[in-house]
Order: structure tokens, then C-alpha cells, then sequence
């Protein structure tokens, strides 16, 4: 790049473009506005960028991104072309700002590329990319279509690749994703995918990128890859990376034997770099006892830690605290309160919960009707105290008639699940010499 570009627009481009730390990403669009007041011409393309598609986490502007596009089109530069040309904004004034012709500026992309610019080399993938070379130049019958679209999909390939080797991300985004997927005519081939990305490793920042090697590895059974990956991440602080791994020693399941304790440690790690994740599921151990004795108490502040962070089921938990008064104060209301921001974020809810509130009108107004209905969804769905909830409806005449045997059927069903209290339920009950059930 030193070849091609002032020393501070090289220094932009470096914490933009090829390394992952979004904290980072405000500096270099500082720098890039440096090399713009500077008039430097290429500079004008990558803040453009930056308003036209959002690179360096900037909110889109479109008329910033035409007006850069223009000036740096009158200085001369050919990336500002291809780049106005990408975003669909070569027209108007921008266009009547070029001196030469699209083609012009594509040889001379083509020539910074040739030479090795990394910048240069995944603006021209683009441009075969997202067809511009098909539309623009080659324009092939129907009958050439296919080959032609082939031909390029082949050479963006060979572009973005030449690129990622110097450690472009979003070069090497592309050129995963092509073939991983198989995306504009490239042939999809998961493995080949993963090949490549191996050997761009130490090349590339892949931080962004690890989970989805732990994601693939795992589609294809490749456990000890995935764990591999996994740890990698849990190196570089990468969290979600972090907080995977810590899943496959609480499950046991992948490739490793279950070891609750590690699981634990591991989330907690997340958790402390500000991960809701990790916190959600340090909540998960100590309401469930996973790893460390059973403490409703702490386990209520991790899914608040959570839920603050905006983690989208911590709410699940804290209604189930809130409701039983496990960890916290018994308060009906509250839990009600997070089903219900559970329901606006379209998240599943404990039925069975919402089901005992609506039928006893316990935070909320007494909605029977309602809360038979969720009672009886949570119940098919395999939910033991949803059982034992309705056994009491009908044992206690709840929104409905008084029905022994339907309240034994509901208890047994609940004693099965081994839900509190249902075994007991039953012992007020019993058969009489026709096979009736009455209180005792």
C-alpha cells in the first residue's frame, strides 16, 4: 500500500481494513478524514465507503458519499470511479466529474492491483463480483451468460484471494463466504473453504471469522476442529468463542467429556469481558446447581447482569425467580412483568407461569379462559408443573367446575414428571368400590 498511499491514508486503511477491533475503527475514519483534508485523492473513495456501505461502523450518508466520490473523481482517482460505479452513484454530476471512461479507470484499478495494492485487488473482486464487469464491458449473449458469469465468479475469487493474503478482512470475508456457500456462480465446496481459511490464518485478522470456522466444523462432525477454533478464540478474548466451548463442557456432548466446573469458569471469563452470554449462562449453573452448589441468590444478580446487557431470555429466568421467589422477593407482578417484555421480544415464555397468573389473577387481572389455555399448551408440550397447576384448577374449581378425576388424571401426570408436591396431591384422593375417585 506504502507504494500507492500517503503514510497516514496507509495507517487509515490498516485499522479499517485489517484488523478486527471496532474500537479501533473511529481512529482510522480520523485518519482518513486527515488524508481527505489533504486532498489525497484515493482517500476520497475509502471515506466515501464509509458512507455509502457503513465501513468503520459510520452511519450511511449517501450525499457525503457522492460528494466525496465527485472530488476525488476531479483529482483523479480511478478507486473513486469503480467505487461510485459500485455504489450506484455514478450519474449526475459525479459522473460528468471523470475525465476518461469506466474502462480507463478499471485498467488503472487493474494496474494498482496487478502491482500488488490489496485495496486495489478486492475492488476489482467487486467488480466482478457484483457484475459490473458482466453488465459494463463483456455484455454476453444468452447463450455466453452462464460461462461468462462462471469466468468471473472465478477471477473475483482469484482477486479476493490475493488480497486476504496480504490480510484484507473484508477480501477474505468474501472469499469464504463464496465458497462456502456458493454464492454468484462460485461452486460450493465447505471444506475447500475451510482449507483455504486455515492457511489464512496468521495472515488475516480472523477474529470475526473463528466462530464461524467453529460453526462449520461442527456441520461437518469435525469436533476436535471445532474445540480447536474454540480455544483459538478463548485466546484472542473472541467471547462467543468463549462461551461455545464452555457449552460443550456443560453438555458433554462434541467431542468432549461433561465437566460442569470448567463450563462454569468459562462463562464466567465471558461474562467478566461484558459478555450478556456469559452471564446469562453463569445464571443458568447456580440456578441449576451446574458446576457449584445451588444458589438462587446469585444466580438472580448474573440473569440481571444479563438481562441489563440485553440478553433476549434472561427474562425467562428472572420471571421464574420473581415468581417463586427464588433469590429474590415472591413478586407476581414482576414476573408478569417479564413475561411480558418476553412477548414484545417475540421470545418463549413459561407458560406455565403466565397460565397460574391469568387464573388466579395473580399480578395481573384474572383472565381464566387465558390461562387454561396456556396451562394446557405448556402441559402437551411435556411441562410437569403445568400438570400440577391444572390438577389444582380442577381440584379447587378454578375458572372451571370442580373435577376430581380430571385433577387426579392432572396430579399423576405431574407425579410422573416428579414435580413437588403432585405425590402428596394424590394422597387426598381415592377410589371408591365402583372405581370413582372422591376426597378422602
Amino acid at each position: 500500500m506504502e507504494h500507492y498511499y500517503s503514510d497516514i491514508l496507509c495507517k487509515a486503511l490498516r485499522l479499517l481494513y485489517f484488523q478486527a477491533d471496532p474500537s479501533k475503527f473511529a481512529e482510522g475514519v480520523q485518519l482518513l478524514e486527515k488524508a481527505v483534508a489533504n486532498e489525497e485523492p484515493h482517500a476520497f473513495y475509502f471515506l466515501a465507503r464509509c458512507y455509502g456501505w457503513g465501513d468503520g461502523n459510520v452511519k450511511d450518508d449517501e450525499k457525503k458519499a457522492k460528494k466525496l466520490s465527485k472530488r476525488g473523481i476531479e483529482l483523479g482517482s480511478d478507486l473513486c470511479v469503480l467505487g461510485a460505479d459500485r455504489m450506484d452513484i455514478l450519474k449526475g454530476d459525479v459522473k460528468n466529474a471523470m475525465t476518461g471512461t469506466l474502462k480507463d479507470a478499471f485498467d488503472g484499478v487493474l494496474a494498482m492491483a496487478e502491482g500488488g495494492e490489496p485495496m486495489a485487488q478486492y475492488a476489482i473482486g467487486l467488480f466482478y463480483f457484483w457484475g459490473d464487469m458482466l453488465l459494463n464491458f463483456q455484455k454476453p449473449s444468452k447463450e455466453d451468460l452462464l460461462k461468462c458469469e462462471k469466468e468471473n465468479a472465478a477471477q473475483a475469487l482469484m482477486w479476493f484471494r490475493r488480497s486476504a493474503e496480504q490480510g484484507c478482512i473484508p477480501a477474505f470475508r468474501n472469499a469464504f463466504n463464496s465458497v462456502r456457500n456458493g454464492v454468484n456462480g462460485v461452486p460450493q465446496d465447505l471444506e475447500g473453504a475451510l482449507r483455504w481459511a486455515e492457511t489464512m490464518d496468521g495472515k488475516v485478522d480472523m477474529r470475526d471469522y473463528y466462530h464461524s470456522m467453529v460453526l462449520e466444523y461442527q456441520k461437518l462432525k469435525r469436533y476436535a476442529d471445532a474445540i480447536r477454533w474454540c480455544e483459538k478464540g478463548g485466546q484472542d478474548s473472541v467471547t462467543v468463542c468463549i462461551i461455545d466451548l464452555g457449552l460443550v463442557y456443560l453438555y458433554g456432548d462434541r467431542g468432549a467429556a461433561e465437566d460442569d466446573t470448567r463450563a462454569l469458569g468459562l462463562f464466567k471469563l465471558a461474562a467478566g469481558k461484558g459478555d450478556e452470554y456469559g452471564s446469562y449462562n453463569v445464571g443458568r449453573c447456580y440456578y441449576n446447581g451446574w458446576g457449584c452448589t445451588k444458589d438462587y441468590t446469585e444466580a438472580f444478580r448474573w440473569f440481571e447482569q444479563a438481562d441489563q446487557g440485553g440478553h433476549p431470555s434472561a427474562k425467562w429466568y428472572l420471571a421464574q425467580s420473581y415468581f417463586w421467589g427464588r433469590g429474590t422477593e415472591q413478586d407476581y407482578e414482576m414476573a408478569v412483568g417479564m413475561i411480558n417484555g418476553l412477548i414484545r421480544a417475540k421470545q418463549d415464555i413459561p407458560k406455565d407461569l403466565m397460565g397460574y397468573c391469568c387464573l388466579h389473577g395473580k399480578g395481573m387481572h384474572a383472565d381464566p379462559i387465558r390461562g387454561k389455555r396456556l396451562l394446557e399448551e405448556a402441559a402437551q408440550a411435556g411441562n410437569g408443573q403445568a400438570w400440577m397447576f391444572l390438577g389444582e384448577m380442577y381440584d379447587k374449581g378454578v375458572g372451571v367446575p370442580e373435577d376430581i378425576p380430571m385433577a387426579v388424571s392432572c396430579y399423576q401426570k405431574a407425579a410422573d414428571k416428579k414435580i413437588a408436591g403432585a405425590s402428596q396431591a394424590l394422597g387426598h384422593f381415592k377410589k371408591t368400590l365402583f372405581g370413582k375417585w372422591k376426597r378422602k
